[in-house]
């Protein structure tokens, strides 16, 4: 049995606080442990039991026992994850600083989470988007797949097109500082 843990903070599609996480490979599948601080939530402990199909698919069986279709992808230091056609992206939590919080940063590059075909880009170059605004629709065996900005900013390029074809972790879009226009006075 393989065994990895740490902690991770999901990213969308609500920014949230870290989660100590625990993965276990037994039997040709997984049992990954999620479990946080939440104050409204006495017991914060998700258990899901992963099935893998092939790689990075699978089924996931839930505790409720329901068995939901599941894939995942890494795409640089976060984790995508789709569940049931729902996607959760995670980013590992580092702590650099002694004594000092956790943090992650949201890059400036808005990554395809998988292969795929761009279906529609919302943004254009200049445009302000705000945190958890959709700004690209792909498709992704056989799932539209909704991509939102990590955080608010300013959309500096637009990296792709409709109908274009991409790879796991092509740059979509890049996101800028929302003040960095450069003003001055």
């Amino acid at each position: 049995m393989t065994t990895s843990q740490g902690q991770m903070r999901e990213a969308y599609p609500i920014l949230g606080e870290a989660y100590r996480y625990r993965s276990d490979e037994q039997d040709g599948g997984f049992v990954f442990s999620l479990e946080g601080d939440d104050p409204v939530v006495l017991d914060a402990t998700i258990t899901l039991t992963i099935e893998a199909r092939q790689a990075g698919e699978g089924l996931c069986g839930t505790e409720s026992g329901r068995s939901l279709p599941f894939a995942w992808a890494w795409v640089g230091a976060e984790l995508h994850l789709w569940l049931d056609g729902a996607l959760f992206v995670f980013q590992r939590v580092e702590t650099r600083r002694r004594g000092g919080s956790a943090t992650t940063e949201a890059p400036g590059d808005i990554l395809a989470p998988m292969p795929g075909a761009v279906l529609e880009v919302l943004v254009g170059e200049g445009d302000r988007v705000e945190r958890n605004q959709t700004v690209v629709l792909m498709e992704s065996m056989k799932m539209e797949l909704v991509i939102t900005a990590p955080r608010a900013g300013v959309v500096r390029r637009v990296s792709v097109e409709p109908g274009q074809q991409v790879d796991r972790g092509m740059r979509l879009l890049e996101l800028g500082p929302e003040g960095g226009t450069g003003d001055s006075g």
